[in-house]
């Protein structure tokens, strides 16, 4: 029975074409997701500044707004960790596709040529595939775990503003100044969290 070119019987159960719709679909969502995670982490960390350079330039009129403006700075650099650990989970990944794909063509051709091919160089070349498969899936559940903890992080972070809300709208002349850090601040991490769900949503259908 001949197999069809495309259609190889893998570890992974995705043919070549899957393997290489995947990885066009998660090579595209996460250079997008960090190109604008950058700047908007950067956006974050400045508005954590301001609010503490706020803080110290009203004195003790604002000092209880100090530890709000610390808890951003601290947020901030979580966050910064946070997508530095999700970035070290990506590269392993987008590695393991790059070796599924090779192997997958090696195979591809070596089952077209039917007889003609020698059996333990199929062999040989489907198991180095089924390798870089469970590569990918381990890769696959470490990048998961990496977004959970960033889901985390932001979700505390988001905690914080709203504390940081609350507690500007409570300090009389300088409330109007600390209202706007807390609602600038609050709109950034808003958005990065929308960001960090949509990328979750667009890849969750391609990892293994």
């Amino acid at each position: 029975m001949r197999t069809e070119p495309n259609t190889p019987p893998d570890a992974g159960g995705q043919s070549l074409l899957e393997l290489r719709e995947n990885f066009i679909r998660i090579a595209d969502a996460t250079f997008a997701f960090q190109t604008e995670l950058r700047t908007r982490l950067r956006e974050i960390d400045r508005k954590a500044l301001n609010a503490q350079v706020l803080v110290k330039r009203h004195g003790k009129q604002l000092a209880g707004y100090g530890v709000v403006a610390q808890s951003f700075r601290e947020g901030a650099q979580r966050m910064q960790d946070a997508a530095a650990d999700v970035r070290g989970a990506i590269q392993p990944l987008m590695s393991g596709f790059m070796h599924s794909l090779r192997e997958s063509q090696i195979v591809d051709k070596l089952a077209a040529r039917g007889a003609g091919a020698a059996r333990s160089t199929l062999e040989q070349s489907a198991q180095r595939r089924s390798t870089h498969v469970e590569q990918m899936r381990r890769s696959s559940d470490r990048l998961r775990q990496a977004l959970e903890r960033f889901d985390s992080v932001v979700a505390e972070l988001e905690y914080v503003v709203v504390n940081g809300r609350i507690e500007a709208s409570l300090k009389g002349d300088g409330q109007f100044a600390l209202a706007q850090v807390s609602t600038d601040m609050d709109r950034a991490v808003i958005l990065v969290r929308d960001m960090l769900h949509n990328y979750v949503e667009n890849i969750e259908k391609a990892l293994l």
